[in-house]
């Protein structure tokens, strides 16, 4: 029997760690270019619960029209705080909310329908901006503010900052959207200028919690004859990541339990794409030493890892 031709084998891995869900299409771009991936989520997203939290972003979602600016900083506070907009505001089922938070494609497309035309949003980036739009809050209907692009884009709370008229908020209220914790620059500027700042939390992020079975699948990539490399898309996921290493492969009572110092090694030395010196010092700090920063963007995170992935192929695409 005459076998068809074989597909061919990547020459390379990329190890994507943003949340359960989340990668997809870095990984379809990648795959596009002949790399192979391997999800390896650093971090759990999921709706928020505490019963305070919730009732504090009900009060702001039900009261939109009484803010100046509305501020998201994530993909995720756009999905999760949306999502509960049209289940506050459309009678909608425990249910139906559920699948809004777990991504259904166009589950918060109604959202338009609920969210003030006056209500200027702000965003850090093109993730939280494209966000928006899928649930129809774009321009030229809605205005939206977003640091620009470029090979020397920043989106991060400084760069949108830049982008605001923080002056013209003084003695007007602004809502801030994000998940639990997180950098309180962006709270804090706003209110040195007068601003009502509330804050509320539409998610929660914490360490995942990877089985036998996940830390197998890595160490066998690991192993293997194709070269690897991390991307690390947030500081918070690297800590998570130290600890878990830590855990796994340090050492009680002298014995490195259950992994191997070996293994650890292999990990430490692989190279790690980020996009923002503070995630590059985090991966500083968790012992990578083999860090290329790039600019913003997964469409910069992807020339970056073409490059490392075939650097000569990538010269003579370029000439």
């Amino acid at each position: 029997m005459r076998l068809g031709p074989r597909a061919p084998v990547p020459s390379r891995c990329v190890i994507l760690t943003r949340p359960d869900g989340q990668s997809g299409a870095l990984a379809a771009a990648l795959q596009a270019e002949g790399i192979d991936s391997f999800a390896f989520p650093l971090l759990h997203i999921a709706a928020q619960a505490d019963a305070a939290a919730l009732a504090a972003l009900d009060t702001a979602l039900h009261d939109l029209s009484s803010y100046a600016l509305a501020v998201f900083v994530s993909p995720n506070a756009v999905t999760h705080a949306l999502s509960r907009l049209v289940f506050l505001k459309s009678g909608a089922s425990a249910a139906s909310l559920g699948a809004v938070t777990s991504g259904a494609a166009g589950a918060v497309a109604s959202a338009t329908v609920y969210w003030p035309v006056s209500l200027p949003v702000a965003v850090v980036g093109p993730g939280s901006a494209q966000a928006l739009a899928e649930a129809g809050i774009a321009p030229p209907q809605h205005q939206v503010i977003v640091p620009p692009g470029g090979p020397d884009a920043r989106f991060d709370s400084e760069a949108l900052l830049a982008e605001l008229d923080v002056a013209a908020l003084a003695g007007r209220r602004v809502l801030i959207v994000r998940g639990d914790g997180g950098r309180e620059l962006l709270a804090d500027t706003l209110r040195a200028a007068g601003a009502q700042v509330d804050i509320v939390s539409a998610y929660t992020r914490r360490a995942p919690a990877p089985d036998s079975a996940a830390w197998a699948a890595l160490e066998a990539r690991l192993a293997s004859s194709v070269p690897c490399a991390w991307v690390l898309t947030s500081s918070e996921a690297v800590r998570h990541l130290a600890t878990m290493l830590a855990a796994r492969y340090g050492t009680q009572e002298g014995v490195h339990t259950p992994g191997t110092p070996h293994v650890l090694a292999q990990i430490l030395a692989a190279p790690c794409f980020t996009s923002h010196a503070r995630i590059a010092d985090a991966a500083r700090a968790a012992g990578f030493d083999r860090i290329t920063q790039c600019a913003a963007g997964d469409e910069n995170l992807l020339a970056a890892l073409k490059t490392w992935a075939d650097p000569i192929q990538v010269k003579h695409d370029d000439r």
